[in-house]
């Protein structure tokens, strides 16, 4: 029918592509698949999948901008 939208649930593209491995928040932080681990036991977001672990990239995005420190002496 015009004009109704359906609920018709997303492609398993759209889905994952917004979740993130370890290597690859460890390439978009530019650091440590260690750091990476070491920024969970700080809070960073994440989830698990079973056993895998995933991160979603808009929680990253926002856990970074909520940290976020700048220096007073530069």
């Amino acid at each position: 029918m015009k004009g109704m939208e359906t609920n018709t649930p997303p492609t398993q593209t759209q889905t994952t592509e917004n979740l993130w491995t370890v290597d690859q928040v460890a390439t978009y932080l530019r650091c440590t698949v260690r750091h990476v681990h070491n920024l969970l036991r700080t809070g960073l977001p994440h989830l698990y999948l079973g056993r895998l672990l995933r991160f979603d990239a808009d929680e990253v995005r926002a856990y970074l901008l909520k940290h976020r420190r700048v220096r007073s002496d530069v």
